[in-house]
C-alpha cells in the first residue's frame, strides 16, 4: 500500500512526525507532500521544508519525502508506484473542525481523483499542536522544542530574526 500525506507542514510537528510514524506502520510506502503556494510567503521555503522533513522522518523505512506540484487528487496518482498511483491519501486530524475542512476535500479526492482519504486522529497530548501555533511561537522567540522534531527545531532556532 502506497499512502500520500499532503500537507503545508510549515513547519512539521511531531504531530505530522506521529501521523507519519502511524501510517508506516501499515502502508509499505509513504509519501511525504509538501505543498507550497506560491501566492504565500511561508516560514520555511518550500524546499527547505523538504529536506528537513527528510531528516526528521530518516529513523522510518519507506518514506519518501518531495515537494508537490499540483492538486492532491493528480499526485497521488502521479506519484504512486502502479499506474493506479497512490492507494490512499491519508491527513491527521485533531478535532471536529479539521474534519470539517478535510470532509469535502476527501469527497473531491474520491469523486474526482478515484483516491481515498483517510483521517488519522491525533494522539490527545499533541491534538493542540499546529504549525500556526508554533510559528506564533517562533515569533515570539519561545521554545519550541516539545512541539517539533529536533531537526526543525534547530533551523527554527539558528534561522530567527
Amino acid at each position: 500500500m502506497i499512502a500520500l500525506f499532503p500537507g503545508s507542514f510549515d513547519p512539521f510537528t511531531n504531530g505530522h512526525l506521529d501521523v507519519a510514524e502511524r501510517v508506516c506502520a501499515i502502508a509499505d510506502r509513504l509519501i511525504i507532500g509538501v505543498g507550497a503556494n506560491p501566492a504565500k510567503r511561508g516560514l520555511i521555503a518550500p524546499e527547505e521544508r523538504v529536506a528537513l522533513i527528510r531528516e526528521a522522518t530518516a529513523h522510518l523505512g519507506g518514506v519518501e519525502v518531495v515537494l508537490l506540484q499540483g492538486a492532491t487528487m493528480d499526485e497521488a496518482s502521479r506519484l504512486g508506484a502502479t499506474s493506479l498511483g497512490a492507494d490512499l491519501i491519508v491527513k491527521g486530524v485533531r478535532s471536529s473542525i479539521d474534519v470539517d475542512y478535510e470532509a469535502p476535500q476527501a469527497v473531491f479526492n474520491r469523486e474526482i481523483g478515484g483516491v481515498d482519504t483517510w483521517w488519522i486522529p491525533t494522539r490527545p497530548d499533541l491534538a493542540h499542536v499546529s504549525s500556526s501555533a508554533v510559528r506564533e511561537l517562533v515569533g515570539l522567540k519561545k521554545d519550541i522544542s516539545r512541539y517539533v522534531p529536533p531537526a526543525i527545531e534547530r533551523f527554527l532556532t539558528d534561522n530567527r530574526s
